[in-house]
């Protein structure tokens, strides 16, 4: 086995200048020591998000008689702005219900700094994107996770938040692998991943009570940690992994596919293979279930069209999407092989 060396922040080991989602969307507020400096590091803070009423859906048609607009009242919906932390312009972010409450992203220092402080963690990327639609402030928990002893992984505790009605405000935890900047980003069952605060009138009682609910994440760890040990310890042909690939719940093969669909199917097949079988990134692991379920998980997050990478790393960062189930679907299937 290689002796792996740990990578200098933003690059994976075995792929050099390869930037994982975090360092693609956020800034490095390694720097800070409260929650109050990692948000001014990263223009989080005074924002101001704010509900405003009376919103309306306009059309405008031309027919023959002229210019024709049509408005419609829509009282049960309000949008929501901010204030631009830079321009200090008003700025559009969404439209929600009326039991929408907004919370400031400042609310979450004393829980941040308190979880900070317990776990000796240290603050590490935080940013906004979407247009300021959804945000994140991670902590890198101390030490490195070896999974099988040689393949590293950095675990986050990560505030993720929302100010257009998308989702729950939440705290996860989950690991970095360094080999090639995946997010292992996986729904484990009988293990809770994160805690959330809604978005409604008991957000701040809500908050109060958070810090108690903490402890139940490091749990996934433990789960995470256990069920990896068992892919790394599980051998993998590469039959089993193309019958992996193009099972149901990944990409199933369509009975009559045409030319553009076959080319694209192919060319998938290609590189999954090559990350399976041939890629630095799988040299410490390779042959294992474990390699297999990196190897689609790196493709998910680094190969895996997008229209700009942003894109990509917003993909890979959230938990309700296409990237994390199908890694879930993928991880439920080679777990089954080392049972």
């Amino acid at each position: 086995m290689t002796v792996l060396e740990i990578p200098t922040a933003g690059t994976a080991l075995r792929a050099p200048g390869r930037k994982d989602a975090w360092s693609i969307l956020g800034a490095d507020v390694s720097e800070a020591n409260t929650a109050r400096e990692a948000l001014d590091m990263a223009d989080l803070r005074d924002w101001d998000v704010r509900l405003m009423g009376n919103v309306t859906a306009r059309t405008t048609e031309i027919n023959e008689d002229g210019v024709a607009t049509t408005v419609v009242n829509m009282p049960d919906t309000r949008a929501t702005v901010r204030t631009n932390p830079r321009t200090r312009e008003t700025e559009y972010l969404g439209t929600v219900g009326r039991k929408y409450t907004p919370v400031q992203i400042e609310a979450y220092e004393k829980v941040l700094d308190l979880a900070r402080t317990e776990s000796g963690a240290v603050f590490h990327k935080a940013g906004a994107y979407a247009g300021g639609r959804k945000f994140f402030i991670s902590m890198s928990l101390p030490g490195i996770t070896r999974i099988g002893g040689i393949d590293e992984h950095h675990m986050h505790l990560t505030l993720f938040g929302s100010h257009d009605g998308s989702s729950s405000n939440s705290l996860h935890i989950g690991p970095t692998r360094l080999d090639c900047g995946n997010m292992q980003r996986i729904i484990i069952a009988g293990a809770k991943h994160k805690v959330s605060v809604p978005h409604t009138a008991s957000a701040l009682k809500k908050l109060v009570t958070l810090e108690n609910e903490l402890a139940v994440l490091f749990d996934w760890q433990d789960a995470f940690e256990r069920e990896a040990e068992r892919m790394i310890n599980t051998p993998l042909s590469m039959g089993q992994f193309e019958k992996l690939v193009t099972s149901r719940d990944l990409w199933p093969i369509p009975t009559s596919p045409s030319t553009t669909t076959r080319k694209n199917i192919e060319q998938r097949m290609t590189i999954l293979r090559g990350l399976f079988e041939n890629a630095a990134t799988q040299e410490s692991i390779r042959g294992t279930a474990w390699a297999g379920w990196n190897a689609i998980g790196e493709y998910l997050d680094h190969y895996a069209k997008a229209k700009a990478l942003s894109m990509r790393a917003a993909r890979s960062l959230s938990d309700t999407g296409t990237v994390t189930r199908k890694k879930t679907a993928a991880h439920r299937q080679l777990l089954a092989l080392a049972a």
